[in-house]
């Protein structure tokens, strides 16, 4: 009995000593913002997002009270996933670069960039006969190799080319993994994605070639790749099944997503419900159309889609980029309105395993094929044009925020932070080129005494370029 008392006693110390469990208060759904505003000056509250309606715009929530003391630990703010504040800026890609290219950013100072290579005419020398016209054809061929090189910067700025790493001109996305660059490639153009792994880049012989990786049979691809936290490979690709992709810029309605565990094996059609999902009305009728290799990618048959009215939206040459919880998606934008020009569309989602939600458009008259990265401290979407785009992150700068207390538990704010300019900061994750870690916008609450009653208050000013700060989540955490 002495024992059994003993253990008990030992039971209730160490439930005494453990520490209270820690609460939180967190505003983030429509509910939730409508219970918590107290005053608010310019600011809507629509779809669980506090967006503001003027140049300035302020939030200041109810005093939410405990009945015994509490310490505030932490205030997060936490901004609209969609991600508008992009600016045009001159080409950063290297000199001599062709056409559909390809950003990897290794690691902070370690990024590489694919293209075609831009050659001039072949010309013969005067006075050749026949058998030294072949013989300077093919040497010139030799010394001009068609298909994408690779180039290395550590700025920016100055690139070095490295040389031809992929043979085919087709190239649509890379990826890296420990030490190993995999090159994807359609063949032919706009379908069926192969792939080359290389472990290095600078010595001038091809990586190893696995050939064809995912069979799909809408034969579409354009396709972008990303690599997830867990090691897994996911492809994001052109499903040309609901509609003529012939008639709508070899894009689609429908994006496709599969996913394998080393990047090479395992891409298995139907095996994810889709990223994106655009597609009208079904007619129940089948159509064809042909492609300029549809020799080599369905024996010479036409390829076959499913007839879809109204016109349908088309989007395509997808690349991806992972921003602390969200995935950003960037690809090509050929509207059902075949009048209007070809532009860039955005969508992001928290969840892979869930549709990515339309974030906006950037720009328009153009052919993007873009491809986006983190380099240099910022967010970088690089297209096949004289301009590209460049982003501090998705947090919109202009927001300053306070938290105050209620000692006495009375109802009234008796104490407040100073008012402190907060906002997001990205690094890159270490060992992965297309995820970003976000390190909270949090205001500073550590000289704020202990008190049964706590708000938070932040305003707002709209940026040169317009873009609004759009808040989705104030989170306080005590102690």
């Amino acid at each position: 009995m002495k024992a059994l008392r003993n253990y008990l006693t030992s039971i209730v110390l160490l439930v005494a000593a453990a520490p209270a469990f820690a609460e939180s208060w967190v505003v983030e759904s429509q509910g939730d913002w409508t219970a918590a505003r107290g005053a608010a000056e310019n600011v809507e509250l629509a779809d669980g997002f506090a967006e503001p309606t003027a140049d300035k715009a302020s939030f200041q929530s109810v005093v939410k009270t405990f009945p015994t003391n509490r310490k505030l630990s932490s205030v997060v703010l936490e901004q609209s996933p969609v991600w508008d504040n992009w600016e045009a800026i001159a080409d950063i890609t290297p000199p001599g670069a062709g056409n559909a290219y390809v950003f990897l950013p290794v690691a902070p100072g370690d990024y590489y960039f694919f293209a075609t290579r831009t050659w001039p005419q072949m010309e013969y020398p005067e006075g050749l006969t026949r058998q030294q016209r072949t013989k300077f054809r093919q040497e010139w061929r030799k010394n001009h190799p068609r298909g994408y090189h690779a180039w290395h910067s550590t700025d920016l700025k100055d690139w070095k080319l490295l040389g031809l790493v992929c043979p085919s001109s087709c190239m649509t996305t890379a990826e890296y993994a420990d030490g190993k660059f995999y090159l994807y490639y359609d063949n032919p153009n706009d379908e069926n994605p192969h792939l080359i792994v290389d472990d290095d880049l600078t010595d001038g012989v091809l990586g190893k070639e696995y050939g064809e990786v995912f069979s799909d049979p809408s034969h579409g691809s354009d396709a972008g790749v990303f690599r997830d936290e867990d090691g897994t490979f996911h492809m994001i690709y052109e499903d040309w099944s609901p509609i003529n992709a012939r008639e709508n810029g070899w894009d689609s309605p429908l994006a496709g997503r599969v996913s394998s565990p080393d990047g090479i094996k395992g891409f298995k059609y139907g095996e994810h419900p889709p990223a994106v999902d655009h597609r009208t009305k079904p007619t129940g009728k089948t159509g064809t159309y042909t492609h300029p290799a549809q020799k080599t990618s369905n024996n010479g048959k036409p390829l076959e889609y499913e007839i879809h009215e109204p016109s349908q939206n088309a989007y395509g040459d997808w690349t991806l980029i992972k921003v602390g919880g969200h995935y950003h998606l960037f690809g090509d934008y050929d509207s059902a309105d075949h009048k209007k020009p070809m532009r860039m569309a955005r969508f992001h989602t928290d969840d892979l395993n869930k549709e990515f939600q339309w974030s906006g458009e950037i720009g328009k008259g153009f052919h993007p094929d873009p491809s986006v990265g983190f380099a240099e401290g910022k967010f970088y979407v690089i297209i096949q044009r004289a301009t590209d785009f460049v982003s501090p992150g998705p947090w919109v700068d202009a927001v300053e925020a306070r938290a105050g207390v209620d000692k006495d538990g009375d109802g009234t704010i008796d104490e407040w932070t100073d008012w402190q300019a907060v906002k997001e900061s990205y690094s890159q994750k270490p060992g992965f080129a297309r995820i970003v870690d976000v390190a909270p916008a949090r205001v500073d609450t550590a000289r704020l005494p202990a008190g049964k009653g706590f708000a938070f208050e932040y305003r707002t000013s709209r940026l040169d370029n317009g873009v609004q700060p759009i808040m989705d989540c104030v989170t306080l955490e005590f102690e």
